[in-house]
């Protein structure tokens, strides 16, 4: 695609529908001078914005792409649907991508920290570590991360029941651990926490 070819369709498309440069901008929610950028062809629009850019201009995403209007209806629709599924499967890709990443640097971060907890004490007291400490700890998190998840599926509009009943039942766990605690020192059953 030409640089050049691709700003002087956008600047005649956008001078017949007797927009300014910043009236374009304000639709597309980008600066005046990026849309001064792309009209002297000193670069392209981000992928995201091609979409919006045709709506804008009433043309199809094709016609964009290929910066010239196509005489035949059917093959511009044909042909834009297919570029339009085709931003919308990059776009999820992008998403999964962030959240893979995401999981993996968490994951790591925990595993890290209990490596280092768990390598300064004593033999003994390891066990007592990983059932009192580490495992409340990881169903805390674990849970906050849940409902973390949840609300950003439901900001996308998807399912969220599962996601939101797992991370309560995470978060319930240390509780329910601190509250035995208090019951049985309460009870006299063992120390008192303080």
């Amino acid at each position: 695609m030409d640089a050049k070819k691709f700003g002087s369709f956008i600047a005649v498309l956008r001078r017949e529908k007797g927009m300014t440069q910043a009236d374009l901008g304000a639709i597309l929610q980008v600066t005046d001078k990026a849309v001064s950028r792309w009209e002297r062809g000193l670069g392209f629009p981000d992928i995201n914005t091609i979409e919006p850019l045709a709506n804008a201009l009433e043309v199809s995403v094709m016609e964009l792409m290929r910066s010239e209007k196509i005489q035949e209806p059917e093959t511009a629709r044909e042909a834009s649907e297919a570029i339009v599924n085709t931003f919308a499967l990059v776009r999820q890709h992008r998403c999964r991508e962030r959240r893979v990443l995401l999981r993996i640097f968490f994951l790591a971060l925990a595993a890290l920290g209990a490596v280092l907890l768990l390598d300064s004490l004593p033999l003994w007291a390891q066990g007592m570590y990983l059932a009192f400490v580490f495992l409340p700890l990881l169903c805390f998190f674990s849970g906050g991360a849940m409902l973390f998840y949840s609300l950003m599926r439901r900001r996308n509009r998807q399912p969220c029941g599962q996601s939101v009943l797992a991370g309560c039942l995470l978060l319930l766990f240390p509780i329910g651990m601190a509250l035995f605690f208090v019951i049985a020192g309460a009870a006299g059953l063992g120390p008192v926490p303080s």
